[in-house]
């Protein structure tokens, strides 16, 4: 077999490489829209934290085995943390996976939540895209009648905020877990006149309220909107240039320079992606506008996408500029270097919890 594709690379070689260069070629100037600069650095003396988290499952035959973390460090003179974990099961579905990437995010916005409400943190620096996590729906929420989705909400939406408003006295948890309990299900089997065999059904629910508490966890967070700084090293976004090509890849290849994007995107709530309705806080997420800009805080070093969860003025960005690059390390922040290499979940890790847990059972892989 590997004979064939190799025979195939020495035929395609001239054609692919011809197609590469189209996709590198743009007539798009660059030049006005990156300002090669290096900012003061910060030298204030901010509460600073970071967080991360991560996650890896191992497929057994009849379920996953999956393990779920989050970090948050706070540093101001000394460093202090904030860490949640979780181990356990889920059945084979459809969606199985997405439910175990939800869990973990929704680990990491509880964290940041839980250190915000529990330190006096002047800045928050966030792992990813919080716009991201907005206008990625889940896959199921078209398959709820809007009878039953009205019904969760009286159900169970008084009670996830309540544990989220509280979350300072609560450990991070996926809490909507403990809301599907068998009163939960009877409520539900009862409005709905469905069977408590139906368990396809059944999951369907859990996970649109693992959704909910999601949703409800962001809205919490982002109402700290001014703490809160989003970093990302990798993005596929176009907000700049409309180009087919990423605008981070097209800033990497103008200038190596340490600097910082100018004229920066703000996105509203309202555009396009976001017109969907969001079945808790829809007009709070709406109402939001998103600063978009890039940077590269050392010469060589990635390019960073930031998110600002509201409309920055220029010599706002150049502030929080100077605050994320003060502790860096490779051009990126320290904190969440640190916390992304303490939280991190290998493979070998998930193996040896399996094992702790007594799990044996085939993975279906053996007879490779």
């Amino acid at each position: 077999m590997l004979e064939s594709l190799y025979t195939e690379a020495i035929k395609k070689k001239g054609t692919i490489s011809e197609k590469i260069k189209d996709y590198e070629n743009h007539n798009l100037d660059i030049s006005k829209f990156w300002n090669d600069e290096i900012l003061p650095k910060n030298d204030e003396n901010l509460t600073i934290a970071a967080g991360d988290g991560s996650k890896h499952e191992k497929k057994f035959l009849s379920f996953y085995f999956y393990a779920i973390s989050a970090e948050t460090l706070i540093y101001n003179d000394k460093l202090s943390k904030i860490e949640s974990s979780n181990i356990n099961t889920i059945a084979h579905s459809k969606f199985a996976k997405d439910r175990i990437r939800n869990y973990m995010g929704l680990f990491e916005v509880k964290n940041a939540l839980k250190a915000i409400k529990t330190h006096n943190i002047d800045y928050y620096f966030y792992d990813g895209s919080l716009l991201g996590d907005l206008i990625r729906p889940s896959p199921l929420e078209k398959e709820i009648s809007q009878s039953i989705r009205y019904d969760l909400l009286d159900l169970a939406e008084e009670e996830i905020n309540n544990e989220l408003e509280n979350i300072k006295d609560y450990p991070v948890e996926v809490f909507s877990h403990k809301l599907i309990n068998q009163k939960l299900k009877d409520k539900i089997i009862a409005i709905n006149n469905i069977t408590s065999n139906d368990s396809e059904y059944m999951e369907t629910i859990e996970n649109y309220l693992e959704n909910m508490e999601k949703l409800l966890s962001l809205a919490k967070l982002l109402k700290y909107k001014d703490k809160i700084v989003a970093i990302s090293k990798t993005s596929t976004s176009t907000d700049y240039f409309n180009s087919k090509i990423p605008d981070m890849v097209l800033f990497d290849k103008y200038s190596k320079n340490v600097g910082y994007s100018t004229l920066p995107q703000y996105i509203s709530g309202k555009m396009d992606d976001l017109k969907r309705e969001f079945h808790v806080e829809d007009e709070f997420f709406k109402s939001l506008i998103f600063t978009i800009f890039y940077v590269r805080l050392e010469e060589n070093k990635n390019i960073l996408k930031i998110e600002l969860p509201y409309k920055a003025t220029n010599s706002k960005i150049k502030e929080i500029i100077g605050i994320i690059s003060k502790d860096c390390t490779d051009g990126y922040p320290y904190l969440l270097k640190k916390a992304h290499h303490d939280v991190i979940i290998k493979k070998r890790d998930i193996e040896q919890l399996s094992k702790i847990i007594g799990l044996y059972e085939k993975s279906g892989r053996e007879m490779f």
